[in-house]
């Protein structure tokens, strides 16, 4: 399909947000030919005046434009208003997210995910809106498991809302079942917002090859993975979407479950993207939209990414003036500070547990490499008859290991 030609509206207070929005633009794969800015309060009909309406039309038939993408959200009657006067596709920042989420949706939950948020966005907006929505054409707000449903009825919306809801309570079981099995294991999340570079540090961490781009929402399906210490010890460490400001109450309650594994972790790796100017504002961003879920009590970790991009100067600057602790700056892209992060994770994930030495004989060694993973062995001392071990050893093994020691 061809490239959609498509031209940004923002807020002249709002400039800060552009560049994201552009962001979210080139994610959602269009091109953008033109930024158009304005100032004052939203009309409440239209959003735009008169005077920036015809000046946006004029914009959008010189310069054959297929999209006009709002960096708010826009209500069912501005809307409709809009479309009335411009002759395409009208994309508020909503629409624009959904359409991103529905490109990145893989798996089974995601997808179902991705179409019960475009079908509660879409219900208060369906009223009026058959002429421009047969001239969408498919494209960027039209994309995902939802776009076939586009002009059903509002009694077949509510229906297919109350299916999708069950099918998702139903993973939501299976999931719940499949996190039962692996309790005894610590565990870790890395959020943060989007574009942070989560998960690149994910593949460094894990070894894997997950999808890390330049762009938002790379990451949508919750992975969860095992990590293994050159020790042997091991935890799980799962990467989630990534946070934004704004984020459509839509999509807060939808994705509910691909947020839900950071209930259940033990300590949260908070991803920041330090070179962006305004890493502060994405901080308060996430942590405040985590006090909201319930879980601000849980160890973080900050992560300062990306300092690869700071300049000598700026980065010894962050290092005096950013006094949260625990916190690591590092590169995931240059595994620079990754040692140090490593560290930072085994103190928070064993903060409590007790240091033993020990001697293993030989005869038992076998047994007790089936606990090996779940003990954090600092020292290890072959002598002729056993095995002599410094570790951390959580109260639970504690038994297990008197068991198998001289």
């Amino acid at each position: 399909m061809e490239i959609e030609k498509a031209i940004l509206v923002a807020k002249i207070e709002n400039l800060d947000d552009l560049e994201e929005l552009k962001l979210l633009a080139k994610t959602a794969g269009v091109l953008v030919k033109d930024v158009l800015v304005f100032g004052g309060e939203p009309d409440p009909s239209s959003f735009l005046r008169i005077g920036k309406l015809n000046e946006l039309k004029d914009l959008v038939l010189r310069n054959q434009i297929d999209v006009v993408i709002f960096n708010n959200e826009l209500t069912p009657v501005q809307l409709r208003n809009i479309e009335r006067e411009i002759p395409v596709k009208i994309v508020d920042r909503t629409m624009l997210i959904l359409d991103i989420f529905a490109q990145h949706a893989m798996t089974k939950e995601g997808k179902i995910q991705v179409e019960l948020a475009q079908l509660q966005y879409l219900l208060p907006r369906l009223v009026g809106r058959g002429e421009a929505l047969s001239r969408l054409g498919g494209g960027i707000g039209t994309r995902g498991p939802g776009e076939t449903k586009l002009e059903i009825d509002r009694r077949k919306i509510r229906r297919r809302v109350h299916t999708l809801k069950n099918e998702l309570e139903e993973l939501r079981k299976e999931r719940e079942v499949q996190r039962k099995k692996r309790l005894d294991i610590p565990q870790i999340a890395l959020v943060g917002y989007t574009n942070a570079g989560k998960s690149t540090l994910f593949n460094v961490l894990t070894g894997e090859n997950a999808k890390a781009e330049d762009l938002l929402f790379a990451t949508l399906d919750p992975m969860v993975r095992r990590v293994k210490f050159e020790n042997g010890w091991e935890f799980l460490i799962s990467d989630t979407v990534g946070f934004i400001r704004n984020l459509p109450e839509e999509l807060l309650t939808a994705f509910r479950a691909t947020l839900e594994e950071i209930y259940y972790v033990d300590v949260i790796l908070h991803v920041i993207d330090v070179s962006n100017k305004n890493f502060e504002m994405h901080i308060e961003t996430v942590e405040s939209l985590l006090e909201e879920m319930g879980i601000e009590d849980k160890p973080i970790i900050r992560v300062y990414n990306k300092i690869d991009l700071l300049t000598k100067a700026e980065l010894a600057y962050l290092r005096k003036e950013l006094f949260y602790r625990p916190s690591v700056f590092i590169s995931a892209y240059h595994k620079i500070g990754i040692k140090k992060l490593k560290g930072a994770i085994v103190k928070e994930l064993l903060k409590g547990v007790r240091t033993y030495k020990f001697k293993i004989p030989y005869e038992r060694w076998g047994t007790f490499q089936k606990i090996k993973s779940r003990i954090y062995i600092e020292e290890e001392k072959y002598q002729d008859n056993f095995v002599e071990i410094k570790a951390k050893v959580p109260k639970e093994y504690k038994k297990v290991l008197d068991s198998l020691r001289l």
